[in-house]
């Protein structure tokens, strides 16, 4: 008998932290359950100037505008690579776009074998900046290992948690709350420039990770000065 309410208890605690894991979190954003974030990046041709990329990311927006179930791009550069950052409806959608036939148009093109790198986005929010994407934006890339103890659910109520401290979070354009398949957590972010970047990732915020993780979190800077951003559904006309 003892066991039977031991093992019925086990089974409600676990379904009640499903539930506040997986329950809507709205506030200040949109919920984004389905949502697939989408890293590319090739090797940057010898002699391609940052105006040339940026002449070149221009001229593709209508092309991407044109994706099914894309969202949002972000053009991006480093000085090693090209590519970008893709906001897609769902995990579908993505996989339609980034299929064989773009693999091998790539593999041609570049010489190279493309390898996109997902991310689930649970969540995405507006950040405190309020103004249009521009030529200084940069974005950032965060990955932080999950702590083993720390289940599914409970990590997606983490990151809706925090809607409200990016929301308010100044020269911040917006983020994207994700989850890679390698159990690791963080965000793709959009700032009004490298400076702003830079201040938010600094020496405090490594320490701070470090000290609540037991290790530091990858951090990843863009060049992003072209985006493509569809308009929400309910504006559209």
């Amino acid at each position: 008998m003892k066991l039977f309410l031991s093992l019925l208890a086990l089974v409600a605690l676990v379904g009640l932290g499903t539930w506040f894991g997986l329950a809507p979190q709205r506030a200040a954003a949109e919920a984004a359950q389905t949502k697939v974030a989408v890293y590319v990046s090739i090797p940057r041709p010898a002699g391609v100037t940052d105006e040339t990329l940026n002449a070149e990311f221009t001229r593709a927006i209508p092309l991407y505008a044109k994706v099914p179930g894309l969202e949002r791009k972000y053009f991006t550069y480093s000085q090693t690579g090209f590519g970008g950052l893709y906001l897609f409806e769902n995990e579908a959608a993505a996989k339609a776009h980034f299929n064989a036939a773009w693999l091998e148009r790539v593999q041609k093109t570049y010489g190279v074998k493309a390898e996109p790198i997902y991310f689930s986005v649970p969540a995405v929010t507006a950040g405190a900046a309020l103004v249009a994407p521009s030529a200084t934006n940069v974005a950032t890339i965060i990955e932080i290992k999950t702590p083993w103890y720390a289940t599914d659910g409970l990590v997606k109520k983490a990151l809706r948690d925090a809607i409200p401290t990016y929301a308010a979070t100044p020269h911040l354009i917006y983020k994207y709350f994700t989850q890679g398949t390698d159990r690791s957590f963080g965000g793709i972010y959009l700032w009004e420039d490298q400076a702003s970047a830079d201040a938010f990732f600094g020496p405090a915020w490594h320490a701070r990770v470090t000290k609540r993780y037991g290790q530091d979190g990858k951090v990843t800077f863009l060049k992003a000065p072209v985006s493509m951003i569809q308009p929400a559904k309910s504006e559209k006309p």
